[in-house]
């Protein structure tokens, strides 16, 4: 049976290998679906902003645009490993495996319990050199309502945030807190982004202000 185990009661929920093998094919077939899709960004300007950017980054986007944030993180930021956060629970075992398959690595935490000890190792990837991805919104919601600790950690790594957001051809939405976007396969994808450089905005601004500014920019962008 496939069920995530943990070593004992201070580590985080893993799938061991057995479970990972049988879920082989479903990776695989989810590795085909992302290749199919398109992507188009809004204009040339943003794609070349996003591919010039050389320093590491904080991907930003709501959490309903997740199913595609691997992939393109893995076509248009190469050169960068990226990694999230993922809770220590049994439901964040599946989400780690979901991830891998995407080429998003996994920091095991909880915005909610341990926040601190979460912004330090994000901090730290960053400060290593690896890009990291934050959905604002969290993992429950409510839904586009950015939550302040992309801020923290942006503010701490000094940072550049790369907010993204994915307008979609043909899909599905699911019946979920964020209404969950999926793609058919093959579509088409319109891509906008802007780029906050953190580092020209934290002197004269509160994190309530720059969260603020944040969940604004976003929304801008959000196309539904």
């Amino acid at each position: 049976m496939i069920k995530p185990q943990r070593v004992n009661e201070n580590s985080p929920y893993v799938l061991g290998f057995l479970a990972k093998a049988i879920l082989f094919p479903f990776g695989l077939f989810y590795r085909l679906w992302l290749y199919s899709i398109r992507f188009k960004f809004a204009s040339s300007s943003e794609e070349s902003k996003v591919e010039e950017l050389t320093e590491p980054g904080i991907i930003v986007l709501w959490h309903n645009r997740l199913f595609l944030a691997g992939e393109w993180q893995r076509r248009y930021r190469k050169n960068k490993t990226c990694y999230g956060l993922i809770s220590r629970s049994k439901d964040g075992a599946w989400l780690e495996t979901f991830y891998a398959w995407s080429g998003i690595h996994a920091v095991r935490g909880s915005s909610n319990r341990g926040g601190a000890k979460s912004i330090r190792s994000l901090v730290r990837k960053l400060q290593q050199g690896s890009d990291i991805g934050i959905t604002p919104d969290g993992s429950k919601g409510p839904r586009y309502e950015a939550k302040p600790g992309c801020v923290m950690v942006a503010r701490i790594a000094k940072s550049p945030m790369i907010l993204v957001s994915f307008e979609y051809g043909w899909h599905i939405k699911l019946n979920s807190w964020d209404k969950f976007v999926i793609p058919a396969p093959f579509s088409k994808i319109l891509v906008r982004t802007k780029i906050l450089h953190i580092k020209d905005m934290i002197k004269d601004s509160s994190v309530e202000d720059l969260n603020e500014l944040l969940n604004k920019d976003l929304m801008d962008i959000t196309i539904d």
